[in-house]
């Protein structure tokens, strides 16, 4: 059955790229939808208070998130690797593990979240006005965690196979369905935020639904057997080892919205966090098309490298590097002329604009070299070298923006929060870059 995914090693790189990389951008953007969805709606006709609590619901979400794409990063990289060996017994138990993995994760997840509400509602950063609207959002949230972790990983594991239209209304279909029923939810039922999270858990379940028709269905490259799903340690420590790159970096950057939105509502109170809360979605609306291309160009990456076919591989890192470079400068661009417009996507409050476009011009100062750090990162991992995956993956964060969130406000206040993103920007693009400089030979990349 090798066969469905043999176009990965023979088709025309550029048109195998842009094959696999429009449904994913097509899927991100949709995928992107669950929360500026959310965001737009509760917004406009709940308030800025309850926008702030979803706001601050958002790094607890991406934590969930987290072990979905850990397993779904680690497992396709590892099965599309195995593809491209013709070790379809392994492919298979890569995949089985992933899946066997993030539900029983989901579970603990759940009851944990369940268990310490009040604490994780106060380190996450509510205030007294905020914590309802927090609480109301979270604890919906949180019983969807399974759909929502399984959708995350099967995703990347049925994109492995080189199935990306699979993938991509996998992710479309449920966010359809969310914009279809947050305002009748939130507006004609009068549920509010609840009538929110509701709306992205019941999505959530559709998706998973559709993409189980496909996995255990007859057109699957994987014919998962019973065994398959049993834990195999060893495949599982390569699964984690290659995704936790992916993993640190998501709980990582979790942190670091905590930090910031606690950091933001002593300099700046609920205001600062509601703008906050804006940029983020600006960010995912503008990053989202670039993760697509990173998601179409691995299963190449990993499927040749596997089958030693390095021109191949030298071939797809280059014209991603065009096509996420050029779509972050696109970005960047109509951030830097049009910021208020993106802001009024979500927030009509006065205030909440013209305080946010400067943040926002400031937030995005670098943004353009965005797209080559997330590309570089995505390479090592699909050629399962967890080590410069992790670094790159990692670092911006942790060596750079987080030191830069905690000194800086010290001395410019407010102003100094906004300044520490762009300055983790424009090293993190330089770790990358010195990182895939010194490997340029290896991956023929010379010429």
């Amino acid at each position: 059955m090798a066969y469905k995914s043999e176009f990965l090693g023979t088709e025309d790189v550029k048109k195998l790229l842009v094959k696999l990389s429009v449904p994913a951008i097509i899927g991100m953007l949709i995928m992107a939808l669950y929360n500026i969805v959310d965001g737009f709606f509760i917004g406009r006709w709940v308030g800025t208070a309850a926008f702030t609590g979803i706001a601050l619901i958002f790094p607890f979400q991406m934590m969930i998130m987290a072990f979905g794409v850990t397993f779904g990063i680690g497992g396709s990289s590892l099965l599309s690797r195995k593809l491209g060996e013709g070790n379809l017994d392994l492919a298979r138990k890569a995949g089985g593990n992933a899946i066997s993995s993030v539900l029983i994760l989901s579970v603990l997840i759940t009851i944990v979240g369940v268990v310490f509400m009040v604490p994780i509602l106060n380190l996450l950063g509510t205030s007294t006005d905020i914590f309802p609207y927090a609480k109301d959002y979270y604890e919906i949230i949180l019983y969807g965690t399974i759909f929502n972790s399984y959708l995350v990983a099967a995703n990347n594991l049925v994109r492995a196979e080189g199935m990306a239209k699979i993938a991509m209304f996998a992710m479309v279909v449920p966010a359809i369905i969310n914009i279809i029923l947050d305002p009748i939810l939130i507006i004609v039922f009068n549920m509010g935020i609840k009538g929110a999270a509701i709306a992205t858990v019941l999505s959530q379940i559709i998706g998973v639904i559709y993409i189980l028709k496909h996995q255990f269905g007859k057109n699957t490259s994987i014919k998962y057997a019973m065994n398959d799903f049993l834990i195999n340690l060893k495949i599982l420590k390569e699964t984690v080892f290659i995704g936790a790159s992916e993993f640190a970096k998501l709980i990582i950057s979790s942190i670091l919205l905590i930090l910031g939105n606690n950091l933001l509502g002593i300099y700046g109170g609920d205001i600062a966090i509601a703008i906050y809360g804006v940029i983020m979605r600006i960010a995912m609306l503008l990053l989202m098309p670039v993760l697509g291309i990173v998601q179409g160009f691995q299963p190449i990456v990993g499927y040749n490298y596997g089958k030693g076919q390095l021109n191949r591989v030298s071939e797809s890192i280059k014209l991603a590097l065009v096509g996420t470079s050029g779509l972050c400068l696109l970005g960047f661009i109509l951030v830097m002329i049009f910021p208020e417009k993106f802001i009024q996507i979500f927030i009509t409050d006065p205030e909440v604009i013209s305080q946010g476009v400067f943040a926002t011009r400031i937030f995005f100062m670098f943004s353009f070299l965005i797209g080559a750090q997330m590309t570089i990162g995505g390479l090592y991992q699909s050629l399962g070298k967890a080590k410069p995956a992790f670094i790159i993956s990692c670092a911006r964060q942790t060596l750079f923006l987080m030191p830069a969130l905690i000194i800086l406000p010290l001395f410019f206040g407010l102003n100094g929060i906004w300044f520490s993103f762009p300055i983790g920007d424009l090293l993190g693009f330089t770790l990358a870059s010195g990182i895939i400089f010194k490997d340029r030979k290896s991956l023929n990349l010379s010429s």
